[in-house]
C-alpha cells in the first residue's frame, strides 16, 4: 500500500507507518511517499500501480480520476470530502468551533 499524504500535514500517515512496523507488519506493506503534483503524476502513470484512491478537493479529484482512468487504473476519487470529527465532553467549545470552521472553510 502506497500512501501519499498531503504535503501540508504528513505527520499522521508517517506515524501510522511507524506504528504498523512496531506492531509487526512486514517491511514495505505500507509505504509513505512525499511530494506534490509530480509525485501524484508518478503514481498515476506507474504501470505497476493498478488502482488509486483519492480524497480531497473536487478539482483535484477530477484530475486524478481522468488521468488515472486514461492510464487504465481503477480510480476512486472523492472530491469535496470532509473528515469526521468527534467532540468530547471536556472539549473547549470555543476552540472546537474555531477548529471546525477552519477545517471546513479554510
Amino acid at each position: 500500500f502506497i500512501l501519499k499524504p498531503s504535503e501540508r500535514d504528513p505527520s499522521v500517515p508517517v506515524r501510522l507507518a511507524e506504528l504498523m512496523r512496531e506492531a509487526g507488519a512486514p517491511e514495505g506493506i505500507l509505504q509513505v511517499v512525499h511530494g506534490d503534483k509530480e509525485m501524484v503524476d508518478a503514481i498515476l502513470d506507474h504501470p505497476a500501480i493498478a488502482a488509486v484512491s483519492f480524497v480531497g478537493s473536487s478539482d483535484i479529484a477530477h484530475y486524478v480520476y481522468r488521468r488515472g482512468v486514461e492510464a487504465g487504473k481503477r480510480v476512486q476519487a472523492m472530491g469535496g470530502a470532509k473528515n469526521h470529527g468527534i467532540v468530547m465532553p471536556d472539549a473547549d467549545l470555543d476552540q472546537v468551533v474555531a477548529d471546525l470552521s477552519g477545517a471546513a472553510f479554510g
